[in-house]
């Protein structure tokens, strides 16, 4: 749960990213605009932000998967993927700007600097405590 709380506050620490609470059969997309430290209170954790905020249980958080996934033919999405109980059970995916796209979310040239951002992100955890690096062909990426 030690490394679980590190991660999730280094990941709130900027507005940049977006977080998809949900899997496969329900999910809910949120910018990072205003994001907070996550508190705790007893089993959970709190992320919030401006105008959402979300209750995880600590203890059924049991994967996380830095993931490099296929999306949209030719881009690749780049996030931070926390998995419950039975691998396939997404909770939450923690979403890297996209290399490909602006701020307004238009397609660009490719820019290095967010792959890296990814990158040295993925280098500090992978393999720290189970968690793992995961390439998903486009048929597997919304997990």
């Amino acid at each position: 749960m030690e490394i679980l709380m590190e991660l999730l506050r280094e990941l709130t620490q900027d507005e940049k990213k977006m977080w998809v609470i949900g899997g496969s059969k329900v999910a809910s997309e949120n910018s990072s605009k205003g994001i907070k430290e996550p508190e705790v209170a007893g089993k959970y954790v709190t992320i919030e932000a401006d105008n959402w905020h979300f209750h995880l249980a600590l203890e059924d958080v049991t994967g996380i998967q830095f993931v490099d996934a296929e999306s949209h033919g030719d881009m690749h999405s780049y996030y931070v993927r926390f998995s419950g109980p039975g691998y396939e059970d997404t909770l939450v995916r923690a979403y890297f700007p996209n290399p490909n796209l602006d701020e307004n979310e238009n397609r660009v040239d490719f820019q290095p600097d967010k792959l890296k951002d990814f990158e040295q992100f993925r280098d500090r955890y992978v393999g720290r405590e189970g968690i793992v690096f995961v390439e998903r062909p486009a048929t597997s990426a919304s997990q």
